[in-house]
C-alpha cells in the first residue's frame, strides 16, 4: 500500500489525560507510515468546568480535529480513543463513515473507530450512567474530577520508575463532562459494520473487564474484540504490540 493512500490516524486521550501518553506509539505509526493528529476536547483541565458538557467536547473534536482532515483536505481517517474519550469521539464521527460519504459524493471519511478500554454510552446515556456512577479512583474537588492512586488504577503494570514521568500527563477532568449527554455515536450505524474494534484490558483496574464486556454486549453490533493482558494503559505498557494491531486493523479497513 502507498503512503499516499495510508489513513491519516487521530489520537484521542481519556479523561484526566493528554494526547501525550500516546508518545510511545507515535514512532511507531511513524515508521509504519501512517501520519498522527492529536484528538484533544475542552472538558480536559477545564478552566471553568462547571460549563462543560459532553456535547462540547463532541463538537471541539469534530469541528477542530475531524472535519479539517475529512472535508477540507478530504483525507480518510483512523480515529483511536481510550476510556472517556471513546465517548466523544463516537459521536463526532457520525455521519462520517466512508458509505455515507460516498453516497453523499464526497471524498474522505473516517473508516474505522479503534476503542481501547473505552466506555460505550448509547444515544442519550451519559458516561457516568454508563459506569453506574462515579468510579472508585475519582476524587471531586467542586465540578473537577481528579485520579487518586493512579498508578494503583491507572498503569499498575507499566514500570513503577515512570511513575513520575506518567503523572505529568494527568490533570483535574470536568465532572459535568462526564455526566452530561453526548449525541449519537457513529459506531451504532451500519456504515461502521465491519470497521469496528475494541480491544479489551484483561487486567483493567481502572475499567474493569465485566464493565467492557457489558458495554460490547449492550450494542448490538458486531465489533473485532482483542484482548490484552494489561492494565488500562495498553500503549504505555505493550506499545508495540499495539502499534502493530492498530497497523492490522487500519489495513483490514481500507481492504473492505
Amino acid at each position: 500500500m502507498s503512503a499516499k493512500s495510508l489513513p491519516e490516524i487521530i489520537l484521542v486521550p481519556g479523561a484526566f489525560g493528554t494526547v501525550a501518553c500516546y508518545d510511545k506509539l507515535l514512532p511507531l505509526l511513524k515508521e509504519a507510515g501512517f501520519s498522527t493528529h492529536p484528538g484533544p476536547y475542552p472538558s480536559y483541565n477545564h478552566a471553568n468546568p462547571v460549563e462543560a458538557t459532553c456535547v462540547d467536547d463532541i463538537t471541539s473534536l469534530r469541528n477542530n480535529v475531524i472535519l479539517p482532515l475529512v472535508e477540507e483536505q478530504q483525507k480518510d481517517v483512523v480515529i483511536v480513543a481510550h476510556s472517556y474519550g471513546c465517548v466523544p469521539a463516537s459521536a463526532a464521527a457520525k455521519d462520517l463513515d466512508k458509505q455515507t460519504r460516498e453516497a453523499q459524493g464526497k471524498k474522505g471519511s473516517v473508516v474505522g473507530l479503534i476503542l481501547i478500554a473505552g466506555i460505550i454510552t448509547l444515544d442519550g446515556e451519559t458516561a457516568v450512567e454508563a459506569m453506574g456512577g462515579l468510579p472508585p479512583y475519582v476524587r471531586m474537588d467542586g465540578d473537577t474530577a481528579f485520579v487518586k492512586e493512579a498508578m494503583h488504577y491507572l498503569y499498575h503494570d507499566c514500570d513503577p520508575a515512570t511513575a513520575f514521568e506518567l503523572d505529568k500527563y494527568l490533570a483535574g477532568h470536568a465532572a459535568p463532562a462526564l455526566a452530561t449527554k453526548p449525541t449519537a455515536p457513529a459506531w451504532a450505524d451500519s456504515g461502521f459494520d465491519g470497521r469496528r474494534v475494541y480491544i479489551r484490558t484483561i487486567n483493567d483496574r481502572c475499567k474493569h473487564l465485566s464493565d467492557q464486556n457489558q458495554w460490547l454486549k449492550k450494542t448490538n453490533v458486531e465489533w473485532k474484540v482483542v484482548d490484552y493482558e494489561t492494565g488500562h494503559y495498553p500503549f504505555r505498557s505493550q506499545p508495540k504490540a499495539v502499534a502493530a494491531h492498530i497497523v492490522e486493523f487500519v489495513n483490514d479497513f481500507v481492504s473492505l
